[in-house]
């Protein structure tokens, strides 16, 4: 079993624990408009990074290292901005409500795990311990691993993009948290965390 895991990343968000749960108000709204749509030319991995944590004895921090994405109500609003950008559009407010009002109610975390062989995600475990309390996720999206291209023949690399909803009200905004996500190929990984992202 392969474990990955995001130490205090509810604790390091910028603005705190409590930035995974925060209302918005219609100037924050703005803020994640501005801040998608101005992101549409940034690489998605620098574009996540103010809520990404990294693993945490990575060898580098480039592409290939493992990571977790908090995605909280503002991160929410700038992806799908970001989104609508890249395609040639523009949100407005009622799309930020629209985002907003779909993940009402959900923490939700991206991890981007690396493996060697394609289907080494098919059977991703995904658990939230806040002290002694272990939630379990509402939901897993686990898509099918993807070819990292540029690798030499015979070292194959496959990224797995997943994706994990636990109820809000399952979850203690104040309180330290550590993401476990364990697939099924054999590999284990350090922490991953202890790393404050950047505001």
């Amino acid at each position: 079993m392969r474990v990955i895991a995001v130490a205090l990343i509810l604790v390091l968000l910028p603005g705190g624990p409590a930035a995974a749960f925060a209302v918005m108000d219609g100037d924050a709204v703005r803020a994640a408009l501005d801040y998608g749509h101005g992101g549409a030319d940034m690489p998605l991995a620098g574009f996540l990074l103010p809520w990404s944590v990294y693993e945490e004895k990575a060898m580098r921090i480039d592409g290939t290292a493992e990571r977790a994405t908090v995605y909280t109500p503002f991160l929410l609003v700038a992806a799908d901005a970001r989104d609508r950008a890249l395609g040639g559009g523009t949100a407005a407010p009622a799309d930020a409500e629209k985002v907003l009002g779909d993940y009402g109610g959900d923490v939700v975390f991206g991890v981007t795990l690396f493996g060697r062989e394609p289907g080494f995600a098919a059977k991703v475990s995904v658990g939230l311990r806040q002290g002694r309390k272990k939630l379990k996720p509402q939901q897993v999206v686990a898509p099918v691993a993807e070819a990292v291209a540029g690798r030499p023949p015979g070292k194959g690399l496959y990224r797995a993009q997943v994706y994990v909803y636990f109820s809000q009200r399952d979850v203690d905004a104040d309180g330290a948290a550590t993401l476990t996500a364990s697939a099924a190929d054999g590999r284990r990984h350090p922490d991953v965390g202890r790393v404050a992202p950047a505001q």
